[in-house]
């Protein structure tokens, strides 16, 4: 895994709508329409991954598969890093804007946490370190090529080290299962309205 630095503003928009479009191609289960549901366009979709990764790539938390950049991940935790405040801001902003305006944020966040805290949230709470997963894609080329189990044991090598879980929240039953197979939990569900779930998943240390 390559942290990405030394890029210009062209490279990172490229790679905001690499993931982008990665997001909004995938065909969701039956159950979720996840994100989609929220986000009315493909364009939208560049602005709300956008803000992400600007945010991320300026904080020093964005990372890639290799030259090819088959592949990008995005972490915060115990000895990562997280989200400059200016960056924050910027990027709480992006997202205010794909989302609709202030209402519909307001009605996405509402949605997200509506049927109680994010496993995030309940860490913190109960003061216990982990490294977390933002973002984790792979670019549709590149899919089915072992790419996404070479990013999660790159995170595990990382947590294992320290000790600590990693966590991630997902928005497809199908995407969650994968992530199980790779070595993740299913902590619970959350049931955000119609059509619409996050999955928690934990990878507790190997290190006691």
């Amino acid at each position: 895994m390559i942290k990405l630095a030394g890029l210009s503003d062209s490279e990172v928009e490229a790679i905001s709508r690499q993931i982008a479009d990665a997001f909004y191609d995938y065909e969701y289960n039956k159950e979720d329409q996840g994100l989609i549901k929220f986000i009315p366009n493909r364009e939208s979709m560049y602005t709300y991954i956008g803000g992400i990764i600007r945010a991320a790539y300026r904080s020093g938390i964005l990372y890639t598969t290799s030259e090819k950049r088959e592949g990008f991940l995005v972490l915060s935790g115990e000895g990562v890093g997280t989200v400059g405040f200016v960056d924050g801001m910027k990027m709480i902003s992006a997202e205010k804007r794909a989302l609709g305006g202030f209402k519909k944020m307001k009605e996405f966040i509402s949605a997200c946490f509506s049927n109680g805290h994010s496993i995030e949230t309940r860490m913190k709470k109960a003061k216990k370190k982990f490294i977390k997963i933002e973002v984790l894609v792979v670019r549709k080329e590149f899919q089915k090529q072992g790419f996404m189990k070479k990013m999660l044991r790159y995170v595990y090598d990382m947590a294992d080290k320290k000790g600590i879980s990693v966590i991630l929240d997902t928005d497809d039953k199908d995407k969650s299962e994968r992530y199980r197979y790779l070595g993740m939990e299913l902590d619970r569900v959350r049931n955000c309205g119609e059509n619409f779930h996050m999955y928690d998943l934990i990878r507790k240390s190997e290190i006691a």
